[in-house]
């Protein structure tokens, strides 16, 4: 009776152990699926204020920080207008100041490497070239395909929607 008791004790606390290890793996895992969402939007959210904030005072570290932001095809196609970028805002003396109005994970991918993110954000232009034309407001509306690269989340593509 003795050992029957000590092998019955010996299992609940083997099953109480098992169940606890699988209770705690389960929550990191929600914690670390969690997490690569919010930070995939956070991504997005920070790559759209740096497309819409571009001050001719500080034009390269604003391109700098689009490109910081950005991986493949979306990073290449940056790149490829930045000097004309560059050379408008510098002629205009462009000042567009960006605000994020919303952003949200649409979906991510089974093995969380791959996410799709909305993003709505406003624009204010001012032109300091001492032309008289009133600030003009732009509004833009992406949807932004993120990837994790090297334990970062980057735009790796972004197209304007209606």
């Amino acid at each position: 009776m003795r050992r029957a008791l000590t092998v019955g004790l010996v299992l609940l606390v083997a099953v109480t152990a098992l169940a606890v290890h699988y209770l705690a793996r389960a929550r990191t895992e929600a914690l670390a699926a969690l997490q690569d969402r919010e930070m995939a939007v956070q991504a997005a959210a920070a790559h759209a204020v740096s497309l819409m904030s571009i001050d001719h005072r500080r034009i390269d570290d604003d391109i700098k920080r689009a490109l910081a932001t950005s991986t493949g095809r979306q990073r290449e196609k940056y790149a490829a207008g930045q000097a004309a970028l560059r050379a408008a805002t510098l002629k205009n003396k462009v000042v567009q100041t960006g605000v994020l109005r919303a952003s949200a994970l649409a979906s991510i991918d089974r093995d969380r490497r791959t996410a799709q993110v909305l993003v709505v954000g406003d624009a204010v232009i001012h032109w300091e070239d001492g032309r008289k034309d009133p600030p003009e407001e732009r509004f833009f509306r992406w949807r932004m395909d993120v990837t994790r690269a090297s334990g970062l989340w980057l735009v790796s593509r972004a197209e304007l929607v209606q």
